[in-house]
């Protein structure tokens, strides 16, 4: 089931499975998210819980027990219940099923809060350990954003452009998905600006940015200025991808509180970098902001 929000001529829809929003369409209605043309990349915006990216050997050892995960772990296919919503809100949660429980032994929720406003919005996650031991956990959003933006444009005519310099050093992701090493990229090494091309992402898939100073990215044709604000003040790493070889109009920003698995770790849950270590009966908040300029 989809729901609709409102905020004056500013509208959203949120998909109950997978909490993903399907829809966003500032005062000037034309549409921002990415439409999930499936013969590129077959969503919108999808949250991402208890990992990001690839377990190592698509396991994680949790009090010595190894457990099967998916990519992005399990928050992207089951439908999340409706907690709360009105004309600009929505507060949807997921908690265990028979799908997750067999890769996540943990008594958790996962709330997803999507809050619109005039040419924004915000998406918070909210993560409740409800179990009587330590939870460890990954959290993510994937956001798909639909370049160009404007009628005449061309997707080599948009830029990051990132409000502190920043040194360009990007994690890589070779064909397992599992980090292996670092690089800097000659385009955006030292720089505020990180220019977009489709070759971008061919050779290497996701950029992953884990030691960015700047907690916010403006995505915006170089030209005219417009575009939109991503804020991600709590999320530790900022990915960008879209889909190798695909020449696709769309580009995703990807705030996480995690990472991949790496080719040299133990594979233990808890020694992931990034994840959070949630005692009993605590919670966590992060997420992200967008707003149209």
């Amino acid at each position: 089931m989809e729901f609709t929000l409102h905020c004056g001529d500013t509208t959203a829809r949120v998909r109950q499975k997978g909490a993903q929003m399907t829809s966003f369409k500032g005062n000037d209605n034309r549409e921002v998210i990415w439409q999930a043309d499936p013969a590129v990349w077959g969503n919108h915006a999808p949250v991402l819980f208890p990992i990001c990216g690839t377990a190592k050997d698509n396991h994680v050892i949790i009090d010595g027990v190894s457990y099967p995960i998916a990519k992005h772990g399990f928050s992207r296919n089951p439908e999340f219940t409706v907690e709360k919503i009105g004309d600009d809100f929505i507060e949807l949660v997921l908690t265990p099923t028979e799908e997750s429980k067999p890769s996540y032994p943990f008594e958790f929720a996962f709330h997803v809060v999507y809050t619109l406003r005039e040419n924004g919005f915000s998406a918070q996650f909210i993560v409740e350990n409800k179990s009587d031991k330590v939870m460890p956990f990954c959290c993510g959003g994937h956001p798909g954003f639909i370049v160009p933006m404007e009628a005449g444009a061309s997707y080599t005519d948009y830029e990051l452009v990132f409000p502190q310099v920043e040194d360009g050093r990007n994690s890589l992701c070779p064909g397992g998905y599992l980090i292996d090493g670092s690089e800097y990229l000659p385009c955006f090494h030292n720089s505020r600006v990180l220019p977009l091309s489709h070759d971008l992402f061919d050779d290497r898939d996701a950029l992953i940015f884990t030691e960015l100073k700047s907690r916010s990215v403006d995505l915006v044709n170089r030209s005219s200025g417009k575009g939109l604000r991503f804020s991600y003040p709590k999320m530790e790493v900022l990915a960008v991808w879209s889909m190798p070889k695909k020449n696709a109009d769309y580009v995703c920003l990807e705030p996480w509180h995690g990472m991949p698995g790496q080719v040299t770790e133990s594979g233990r849950f808890e020694d992931k970098p990034f994840v959070t270590l949630l005692q009993p009966g605590h919670s966590w908040q992060g997420g992200y902001d967008v707003q149209l300029i």
